[in-house]
């Protein structure tokens, strides 16, 4: 057992919190995958608002399976989440929570990706809105930047291993009380 995880094993034995900025990360990382559960799943049920005029999920099957799959993987997040900074999140070895955060963070920076190009056109002026559709204009200015600030929350709460941080250049664990 290397010097980081004894001291991640007595933060967890002695009940430190994470740092108070990495616990309000979590929380707002378990925040926006519960509001996108329910956006997933008010789309399901039938509502229009926030997709592009004239698209239902119901009559569009990829987007009808991809919401069937994003509910219970958006409630999963949200424990994952809050298994980082509560108590009961303990009981889960810290490593494996650390690796499903930081899975999640790389799978929802990766799907926003592709819009980066997109932003720094739009901001430079090399594009302008007239010259998207209404699906890219959803993608570009809705949808890409949800995902991007799930993905920012997420890594930021990776670091919230129930009180404890890694200085990778000194390759030492810190208290984050």
């Amino acid at each position: 057992m290397d010097t980081g995880t004894h001291l991640a094993a007595d933060s967890r034995a002695a009940g430190r919190p994470p740092h108070s900025g990495l616990r309000a990360a979590a929380c707002a990382a378990a925040g926006w995958a519960t509001a996108f559960s329910l956006i997933h799943l008010y789309w399901l049920l039938g509502g229009r608002i926030g997709l592009p005029a004239g698209l239902a999920v119901r009559d569009n099957t990829p987007l009808l399976v991809i919401d069937v799959l994003s509910i219970p993987l958006c409630a999963v997040a949200a424990v994952l989440a809050l298994a980082l900074v509560r108590p009961w999140g303990a009981r889960v070895p810290a490593g494996l929570l650390t690796i499903g955060a930081r899975g999640t963070a790389a799978l929802l920076l990766l799907h926003a990706a592709p819009s980066v190009p997109d932003w720094v056109a739009l901001a430079a002026g090399a594009r302008t809105t007239s010259d998207l559709d209404a699906m890219s204009r959803f993608a570009t200015f809705l949808y890409e930047p949800f995902f991007m600030a799930g993905g920012l929350l997420f890594a930021l709460a990776s670091l919230a291993v129930r009180g404890q941080f890694r200085f990778a250049r000194f390759g030492k664990s810190r208290s984050g009380a």
